[in-house]
């Protein structure tokens, strides 16, 4: 065997391990198309199936999956970087841990920091608040930029959102969103 297959297996090795450190069930890294999230909603669906959980908590869960990844496909930088969009999924004894990511523009970063910022130190009663503000009034809210969705997720999850901005080259940065769908 190849130095460079004994490096490639190990790899693969400490890919596994990390998987199992962090309970991942499910892990998907590229293009984001209608069938690759339906695929990955009934293979999660599939997986929620097999657990012992009351059906609100794996509603919520869904429900947090499908706005990450529409979050994802509206809001992923189209020209660049397609493949590094990234979605994956954990169970924790906290519960199930949701994280995605993808590629934004350098100029997104600030405005959507704050959004995050913001929505993490609302209450439940100010997010639904906000939340019903926006579909009533500004319908556009959740089409052209990231909004309703994470305000969403906030309140299905009833956590932060965990986020960061990971600088790629001068005109992009990846962005990693991390939430906790509590038992």
């Amino acid at each position: 065997m190849t130095t460079e297959a004994t490096g490639k297996l190990n790899f693969v090795s400490m890919i596994r391990q990390k998987m199992e450190q962090n309970q991942i069930m499910l892990c998907y890294r590229g293009e984001m198309s209608q069938d690759i999230i339906i695929a990955l909603l009934n293979l999660t669906e599939n997986k929620l199936k097999q657990s012992d959980d009351d059906s609100n908590l794996k509603s919520r869960v869904f429900g947090v999956m499908v706005e990450c990844l529409q979050n994802i496909t509206h809001h992923s930088e189209k020209d660049f970087h397609q493949k590094s969009n990234m979605f994956m999924i954990g169970c924790s004894d906290l519960g199930y841990v949701i994280y995605s990511g993808n590629v934004i523009r350098k100029d997104k970063v600030d405005e959507l920091r704050e959004k995050l910022l913001e929505i993490n130190t609302m209450t439940e009663s100010e997010l639904k608040n906000l939340y019903k503000y926006l579909i009533q009034y500004e319908p556009s809210a959740g089409k052209n930029e990231y909004g309703l969705g994470l305000i969403h997720i906030a309140r299905k999850t009833g956590n932060a959102l965990d986020f960061s901005f990971e600088q790629i080259d001068s005109d992009h940065h990846f962005f990693s969103l991390m939430t906790l769908v509590d038992h």
